[in-house]
């Protein structure tokens, strides 16, 4: 009588195998991609870093330093100084950079201004010191704006020089005095024990030229 195979003769049924995965073809980027994003990474930080993103200044980093004073022939130009300023500070945000205001959030204009224009900046010096609010008239026109204390964040040279600026700024067309620290200095010393904003009620009693 003959044997029957057995499995390992062949003919009974054999194990299952194990699926095989495809193997894929492995990818490696190019070293220049990373050289590109490295270099987007580094401008990325330097645009927050020296230009805060094109957000204020007093906004990204409260109270730092602003640009040093451009100088021509050893005198302070007060008028380009005073834009830097103008523009670091944020107020170009509200007042625009043209002056002509922002009837959305109620800041009236600068440019051509009756209160800009006053013989003295008397009135002006307190409203950057302590800010303002409440309706006040701008050229005839009613604005009900809010405008922030600068007093504790700018110093004496830099609140002269923004309000020779808007004083005096040719691309306005303004055309009034010059302010100097020393104008600032006597309203800041004046009005130290000051702690509210200022309604323009209270300003307009206030001599243009005090």
């Amino acid at each position: 009588m003959k044997k029957s195979r057995t499995a390992s003769q062949g003919n009974g049924p054999k194990p299952a195998s194990s699926p095989v995965t495809p193997k894929v073809g492995s990818y490696t980027a190019p070293a220049a991609f990373f050289v590109v994003l490295a270099i987007l990474a580094y401008l990325s930080q330097a645009e927050l870093g020296y230009h805060h993103g094109l957000f204020s200044a007093g906004i990204y980093e409260p109270y730092t330093d602003f640009r040093s004073i451009p100088k021509v022939g050893g005198e302070v130009n007060r008028v380009d100084a005073g834009r830097e300023v103008y523009a670091a500070a944020g107020c170009v945000a509200c007042h625009q950079p043209n002056g002509s205001g922002n009837p959305a959030n109620g800041c009236p204009p600068l440019a051509k201004s009756d209160w800009v224009l006053a013989e003295g900046p008397a009135r002006l010096i307190r409203i950057v010191l302590h800010g303002a609010q409440g309706p006040i008239t701008v050229n005839g026109k009613p604005w009900n704006g809010n405008m922030t204390p600068f007093g504790p964040v700018l110093n004496d040279d830099q609140i002269a020089n923004v309000l020779t600026f808007i004083r005096q700024s040719p691309e306005w067309g303004n055309n009034a005095g010059e302010v100097t620290p020393e104008m600032v200095k006597a309203v800041r010393e004046k009005t130290a024990s000051r702690t509210t904003q200022w309604t323009p009620a209270e300003l307009e009693k206030i001599p243009e030229t005090e």
